[in-house]
């Protein structure tokens, strides 16, 4: 009478998973066991076993390690070799194809790495990237000012990256400091293509266009840089100027006192302050601005004048 038992488990192909079972093993079966650690010895738990076999497509057994590290099955067919596959993530996967002797019950130990103890190891063969070494030779030489032997390196970085905006940037940035405008508009009207909210190129690009004499393009940068640096004094200041020129003090007396708060030591905004008071008719910000500018530039350009207006309104 066949047995209920025999008709669930099925052909002699089945694997029967049997995690810490012990004693010797029957048949065309064979057991194997081991222990799962990382490149320090630390035993590692909950890696994802899983057992196939080139004999037949469709069959696939998964499994994990014990919480310390312990794996193991019974495989019902060891005619065959399987291809057992380990992986945890943060490890590199570890695969191999392995024929296990008939009636054994063999021992194999695992040792998963990271990708930097694999290295260190000796176990990947890092492969030199000719962009990073490029890019990473042209920052080298702009940084000991050799700005000619810079630009070679970072178009030879453009060349084998051109869909990388890091080249074009440093490109950009070397020609601004050799003066070469067209190079600085080129690379660096390329680099904002590629990333637009890189705003580091926008004073790149205005100093560029203004030596130029392009005036749309420069307004057109400076709006652009002014946008993406609200808080910058300098910039700050030169908006305030540009209200103060058109006699709209009432504009130009907040934004001067912004500039001040932000650098104090901003003598010609602490001047402007104080000559957009006196129109303003606040006499006493008047005088405590015109004497903070004569502190901080007593022998500026503008001292006479403000010695000359503290003196009528003593």
């Amino acid at each position: 009478m066949t047995s209920r038992l025999s008709k669930l488990v099925g052909p002699a192909l089945a694997v029967a998973l049997l995690l810490g079972a012990a004693g010797a093993v029957a048949g065309p079966q064979a057991r194997i066991q081991g222990t799962i650690k990382d490149a320090q010895g630390t035993t590692l738990p909950d890696v994802k076993i899983t057992i196939t076999t080139k004999a037949i497509t469709k069959f696939k057994l998964e499994t994990k390690s014990e919480k310390d590290g312990h794996w193991g099955t019974i495989l019902n067919d060891a005619t065959m070799k399987y291809v057992y596959r380990f992986e945890k993530p943060g490890y590199l996967v570890f695969e191999e194809e392995k024929k296990i002797g008939i009636g054994t019950n063999e021992t194999w130990d695992i040792v998963l790495m990271t990708e930097d103890q694999a290295i260190k190891a000796g176990k990947i063969e890092v492969k030199a990237d000719p962009f990073v070494e490029a890019f990473n030779g042209a920052i080298e030489l702009f940084r000991t000012e050799d700005l000619a032997g810079a630009m070679v390196k970072a178009e030879e970085a453009i060349k084998l990256g051109p869909e990388k905006s890091n080249a074009y940037d440093l490109a950009a940035k070397i020609a601004h400091q050799t003066k070469n405008w067209d190079k600085a508009v080129q690379y660096g009207e390329k680099s904002l293509a590629l990333e637009p909210d890189n705003a580091s190129l926008l004073p790149v690009l205005v100093d560029a266009y203004r030596a130029k004499g392009d005036k749309a393009k420069t307004a057109e940068y400076e709006k652009k840089f002014a946008a993406a640096n609200p808080d910058n004094p300098d910039i700050l200041y030169n908006e305030a100027v540009d209200l103060y020129n058109k006699n709209d003090f009432k504009g130009a007396e907040p934004i001067l006192r912004k500039v001040v708060e932000l650098k104090p030591d901003h003598a010609k905004a602490h001047y402007l302050l104080g000559m957009t008071c006196v129109n303003l008719n606040k006499i006493p910000d008047m005088k405590k601005h015109l004497t903070e500018y004569l502190k901080l530039e007593p022998k500026g350009a503008d001292a006479g004048t403000a010695k000359e207006m503290l003196d009528a309104f003593k």
